[in-house]
């Protein structure tokens, strides 16, 4: 066995795949995070595997680097597309053309997104919860009972202040600002809201260019340089005490890409609606937050927490069976043995890899973990925001 060293380490493709662990800071620094990868026998078992495959391919390479590295930390709302996207990729020995990541967003949820902006546009317009609702009902996205939702929304807001009114046109401001600047594979080049001016236009460096889309080229938008921003945010910072705790969820927490998206905004509207900082959030905790219900009728648009779980058990020991040539059984095991083909030692290493990336990913800080570590303590039976 070569001896292991930071020299090893850092010359393998192996040491680049930890965004968002630890790990990611590198061999002199992740100490002080708690894991030292230095004392990671798994990890140097993976490094010296690979050192044997010398010289490594260069797709084996970039999947390593960017398939398996930049899976989504959250775990995503199309959960586990992601993560079986990996696989595919592992299997037929090519690395993936555009990474279903953070900060990508298909048609079908920005249509979601956008039905919830027209109750939002419909309040602050002074209009009844069913003129929204009629609309959506007939013409909407989605088939739930709009009118229960406008009208338990329109409660929950309560009466018009000034106060509400901005910070729910700032929500709707940056609801549509992810709407116009998310991307997925068929939409880089702004098929929703190009008749919106949603911050100065910049050529590419979208959010999903530096989340595992290195070549990507879509357009961005600078928010904070629209005016009409700038003075929501002024008067917002003159009658708002808690602005920072609601810039902090409408700017900062608002991931249309996250699994819960639509609870972090019925918790969001809720705190709207009483003016003041309802829910515990990470940068702002709070003893006693209060049980929001969901009466936006979002679960249909957040994947099924029990059902997450036991798949991500399954897959994991489907991996670590597979590049061990180990019997494994079972609907994921099988699943995973066909996206993966026959063995070699390339796809044992990245198989290996990944699998070591993902415990890591769900064990240090990932919200990924959240999703599918139902003992956590976080999940969603809690009171926190990202439960």
């Amino acid at each position: 066995m070569r001896e292991w060293s930071k020299s090893l380490y850092e010359n393998s493709a192996s040491s680049r795949c930890w965004w968002f662990t630890p790990y990611d800071d590198g061999w002199d620094v992740s100490v002080k995070h708690g894991p030292d990868l230095r004392e990671d026998k798994e990890l140097r078992a993976i490094v010296e595997m690979e050192a044997g495959l010398d010289p490594l391919p260069e797709w084996a390479r970039k999947i390593a680097e960017t398939s398996i590295r930049s899976v989504p930390p959250c775990g995503h709302y199309t959960f586990p597309k992601a993560y079986l996207e990996t696989v595919n990729a592992i299997g037929r020995s090519q690395p993936q053309s555009f990474l279903h990541t953070c900060f990508t967003v298909d048609s079908k949820r920005k249509r979601q997104m956008a039905d919830y902006c027209l109750c939002l546009d419909a309040w602050l317009a002074g209009a009844s919860a069913t003129a929204p609702a009629s609309e959506l009902m007939a013409l909407g996205f989605r088939k739930i009972d709009w009118l229960s939702v406008c009208q338990a929304l329109w409660t929950v807001l309560g009466d018009h202040t000034e106060l509400k009114d901005l910070l729910v046109e700032r929500t709707l401001i940056q609801t549509r600002w992810w709407i116009k600047s998310s991307v997925w594979e068929d939409d880089l080049a702004v098929r929703f809201g190009r008749d919106q001016y949603l911050g100065d236009f910049a050529e590419s460096s979208c959010f999903a260019t530096d989340n595992g889309n290195p070549n990507l080229r879509a357009p961005a938008f600078k928010l904070d340089a629209s005016q009409q921003v700038q003075n929501i945010e002024a008067r917002l910072k003159e009658i708002c005490p808690d602005w920072p705790w609601f810039r902090n969820l409408i700017v900062d927490g608002s991931w249309p890409c996250a699994p819960k998206t639509f609870r972090y905004l019925e918790r969001l509207l809720w705190s709207i609606g009483k003016e003041r900082p309802a829910v515990s959030l990470p940068s702002f905790p709070l003893q006693n937050g209060d049980v929001v219900p969901d009466f936006l009728q979002a679960a249909d648009t957040c994947p099924a927490p029990k059902q997450a779980a036991q798949w991500w058990q399954e897959f994991l020991k489907a991996l670590s069976a597979w590049w061990q040539d180990k019997p494994a059984s079972g609907s994921v095991a099988k699943d995973i043995a066909t996206r993966l083909g026959d063995p070699d030692d390339l796809k044992r290493w990245l198989v290996r890899l990944y699998a070591h990336r993902l415990a890591m990913l769900a064990r240090h800080g990932a919200t990924i973990g959240q999703l599918v570590n139902p003992d956590s303590g976080r999940n969603w039976g809690t009171k926190d925001l990202e439960t």
